[in-house]
């Protein structure tokens, strides 16, 4: 038996944002681009490098520098000689720990200051470049490597390694940290013609005597200072700089659906995608389960370009049951390529006669909500016929702090979510309203949010 009028509920889960600072330094020269190296050369990853000291931890999704030496006008440098293919060596990184609340971060090494010179070798040589990123502890597992071209000559700016092209998708250098692990190695190694040199450049005296922060590995499962490498104090003129985020593998920004009279279309959009292997849609008779698997969408990987997923899901008439229209609720299970997984919130879809009563913005629940990182104000709004609807949240003074749905709707009805998270928005405790506009129709409801 089928229904002859749909009633719809979709959940249109807003995007979540993060702004980026500036970061400073506390010093140092810049060093010169070369003008030689221009886009159309093949050593253009060698671009202008950071001469900053180290900058202070700060919070997720910014991006700062780890340069554990001193390179301005007044530092001392002093060289260390070795032939290809050299020694692996590296600098340890102490990334800022999570926020309060927050588990882990996720960090992505952006670029790799280097400063070497490859010797006797030609315009023709190939010599390679190992970057490699490393547990901190024994035995110094491989978290990333990549390789780049040497050149002959001077080596010295950012190699940029987030992220490298690796078809079928972009790998990203990623550095899950939590409180307990927070140090780890980004290091080096010229690889190549045995006739080749490789002079690497230190500063002296080394900044951390008597806590290293560069080393050499005497074997691959143990490390020596870099000082105590070259037999005198110094430290190896070696950097990263590295983006921390909130462990959000994907940003779904939109999920709803439809009833075309045989079967439930399903839709979504992320705003970006970070190691995304697939999409399970599943769907319950109620909005705590039992989940049932109703098919697979592969991800998109790694992007941050919108990408949008349609899915349909046919019904027979032994979902109807005993002839009662059904009530659905679906969600999303997303895997990541190392096999983690993460849902997001259901959606309700019930097959019933739509009310004739026209717009309408109900109150927003929980009422009043806390201020907590996972919890969500839900919206519900009635659209009467086919319209452009927006939904707005603004504060005592007016201020538009949020858009939550702001597109054409079919008749139906539909929910949204806002999450007043205060570690992303700031917000306080008080009283907000949510704001409905269709044509004409204008719905103001209030709600309070507290600690």
């Amino acid at each position: 038996m089928k229904p002859t009028t749909i009633f719809l509920l979709a959940l249109l889960v807003p995007a979540l944002s993060f702004g980026q600072s500036a970061v400073t330094s506390d010093g140092g020269a810049k060093q010169q681009q070369d003008p030689q190296l221009s886009m159309f050369s093949p050593f253009s990853h060698l671009g202008t490098g950071d001469g900053l000291a180290k900058t202070s931890a700060i919070p997720p999704f910014q991006c700062p520098s780890y340069f554990y030496y001193q390179n301005s006008s007044t530092a001392s440098f002093t060289y260390h000689t070795e032939d290809v293919p050299t020694s692996e060596w590296a600098t340890k990184i102490s990334l800022p720990p999570p926020p309060p609340g927050q588990p882990a971060l996720v960090c992505t090494v952006w670029t790799v200051a280097l400063d070497f010179e490859l010797l006797n070798a030609s315009l023709t040589s190939k010599d390679t470049i190992k970057i490699f990123i490393r547990e901190a502890f024994s035995p110094y597992a491989d978290i990333f490597k990549t390789w780049f071209l040497a050149r002959a000559g001077v080596n010295q700016g950012n190699f940029e390694i987030d992220p490298p092209v690796v078809p079928p998708y972009n790998v990203h250098a990623y550095i899950n940290v939590t409180n307990a692990r927070r140090d780890f190695l980004i290091g080096f190694r010229i690889v190549g013609d045995s006739s080749h040199q490789v002079k690497f450049k230190f500063t002296t005296p080394s900044m951390y005597t008597t806590t290293p922060r560069s080393f050499k590995f005497a074997t691959r499962t143990s490390l020596m200072p870099a000082g105590t490498a070259i037999g005198t104090s110094a430290d190896m003129v070696i950097g990263a700089r590295v983006c921390c985020d909130y462990p959000i593998p994907v940003e779904l920004s939109t999920f709803s659906a439809f009833v075309d009279g045989e079967a439930v279309q399903l839709f979504w959009r992320t705003e970006t995608e970070t190691n995304n292997f697939q999409f399970e849609v599943q769907r319950a008779r109620g909005p705590e389960g039992p989940w049932e698997s109703r098919g697979f969408l592969p991800g998109h990987g790694s992007t941050t370009i919108p990408q949008e997923y349609r899915y349909r899901d046919p019904f027979t008439l032994g979902d109807f049951g005993a002839g009662d229209a059904p009530v659905y609720w679906y969600r999303l299970r997303q895997r990541d390529f190392d096999g983690s997984t993460a849902e997001f919130p259901a959606m309700q879809v019930l097959m019933a006669d739509i009310a004739s009563s026209g717009f309408e913005l109900s109150p927003a629940y929980p009422n009043p909500m806390s201020l907590s990182v996972h919890d969500k104000l839900s919206v519900r709004y009635r659209v009467a016929e086919e319209s452009a609807i927006r939904i707005s949240v603004h504060d005592m003074l007016g201020r538009e702090l949020a858009i939550l749905a702001h597109n054409l709707h079919p008749a139906g009805v539909f929910e949204t979510s806002w999450f007043p998270d205060r570690y992303r928005t700031g917000l306080n405790s008080g009283q907000y309203f949510i704001r409905m506009q269709a044509g004409g129709f204008n719905g103001v409801q209030k709600v309070s949010l507290v600690r």
